[in-house]
């Protein structure tokens, strides 16, 4: 009685595990077929082992309630033994590179859906003519004479999952599978302990603690990735944000600052106000890990304009309209493309040109578009040479809209005709300050 009582309480506990375990592994993520496979066997295990637990514990009770739970314990606990291992081959067959993996489900399926459903027709039989078992009037479990055919294909369809497994080099599958072996070897020759549970049991322990293992590989890796990806994009708005402060660019601007000082004290303010409102902007864009508002960006935007507005009093000229504002984009997506406006746009012409800056809204994206009616360029030229200053400048901001956003920017020129610069923002990734 006692060893019983060991036995049912090591296997109900072994059950609630396994439970507990599946539902771990279903919500540990991936597809759904390998989620299914991962899962299937350890629930089935799960309840196999209750229903054997339950089995044990009221065996040889005289009440009626203990008669139902017996056979009841004993019908789950068997049909759960008989599928088990196909629930198995579904996990194996994930460990099978693709190339191969349809050619051993066209064999294996059928032979596994044979041999199980034959099995399940025998136990079901069984409950009217105990040809697999029965349950005798002391309520207790006695095998009937069709039980080692069962137990015979059952251990036919293991020893296949052996041969898969020694052709496919799965040493740890070989393990599992040759212990199962084993188990229904002593199982056929010696009944009335659960020999294949136990191996069951140990089997879907390894599954399980195999499984933690690859989970947690997988979540170390997306994290490693995750981080590059973070690094790479710090360094690419720090590569930005610096390549934005260009000496010429500071040298002309404080030189301006400094005429202007002989000339006129509050535009010279004017300009160190606007200044001082640059270098700060792009300075915070090398923090900037997420998408600002739009608003923010033209901050810069205009600061930038108005010193180069300065310096260039009759030959720049600008418009912004922009009645869309928002929604968030990348720092340092709009200014890069106005400087390049002012710089191989207008300044390039005799009697200068205007920018103009818009934005609207489609159903799917925010956009927002730069056009300069300057000197233009032909499309079908070479882009600019790689590591040059306008090179780094447009892929950067390419770059940048695609991993923050999930937008894109596409530039249209044509020489003499001047250059638009169209900023595409999905109102998925956008919405909002």
């Amino acid at each position: 009685m006692e060893i019983e009582l060991f036995y049912s309480a090591f296997e109900l506990w072994g059950g609630f595990f396994f439970l507990m375990a599946s539902f771990i592994l279903w919500f540990s993520g991936g597809s759904g077929n390998s989620r299914r496979a991962r899962v299937w066997p350890e629930l089935i295990t799960g309840l196999m082992l209750i229903a054997d637990s339950v089995a044990y514990f009221f065996r040889g009770g005289s009440s009626d309630l203990a008669h139902i739970l017996v056979i009841a314990g004993n019908f789950i606990a068997l049909l759960g033994s008989f599928w088990v291992g196909g629930a198995f081959f579904q996990y194996l067959s994930t460990f099978i590179p693709k190339q191969r993996r349809k050619n051993y489900i066209d064999w294996w399926k059928p032979m596994i859906l044979l041999i199980s459903g034959f099995d399940t027709i025998l136990l079901i039989v069984s409950q009217f003519t105990g040809i697999l078992y029965t349950i005798d009037k002391w309520n207790v479990y006695q095998r009937g004479s069709f039980m080692i055919l069962a137990m015979g294909l059952q251990f036919v369809l293991v020893l296949s999952y052996l041969i898969i497994a020694i052709r496919e080099k799965l040493w740890t599958i070989l393990f599992i599978v040759g212990g199962a072996v084993v188990a229904i070897v002593v199982q056929i020759l010696i009944y009335g302990y659960p020999f294949t549970n136990i191996i069951c049991m140990v089997a879907a322990i390894i599954l399980f603690v195999r499984e933690l293992l690859t989970q947690t590989k997988k979540s170390e890796g997306k994290e490693i990735l995750i981080s590059e990806k973070e690094e790479t994009i710090r360094e690419m708005q720090t590569r930005i944000a610096l390549s934005q402060i260009k000496p010429h660019f500071l040298y002309n601007a404080l030189n301006s600052i400094y005429v202007l000082c002989g000339r006129d004290m509050n535009e010279a303010r004017y300009a160190i106000s606007h200044l001082s409102d640059y270098l700060r902007s792009n300075m915070a864009a090398i923090d900037s890990k997420f998408p600002i508002p739009f608003s923010r960006e033209m901050e810069l935007v205009e600061s930038y304009l108005a010193i180069e507005k300065i310096r260039f009093p009759e030959e720049l000229n600008y418009t912004i309209v922009t009645p869309v504002t928002h929604f968030s984009l990348p720092a340092l997506t709009v200014q890069p493309l106005v400087e390049n406006a002012v710089r191989h746009g207008i300044m390039p012409l005799d009697s200068g040109g205007i920018i103009t800056i818009t934005t609207r809204e489609t159903e799917q994206d925010f956009i927002v578009s730069i056009t300069d009616n300057g000197v233009g360029f032909d499309m079908e030229l070479p882009d600019p040479p790689e590591g040059s200053a306008d090179h780094i400048g447009l892929k950067n901001v390419k770059e940048r809209l695609r991993r923050l956003s999930g937008g894109d920017l596409v530039i249209r020129s044509s020489p003499g005709h001047g250059t638009e610069a169209v900023i595409r923002i999905p109102k998925q990734a956008g919405k909002g300050e």
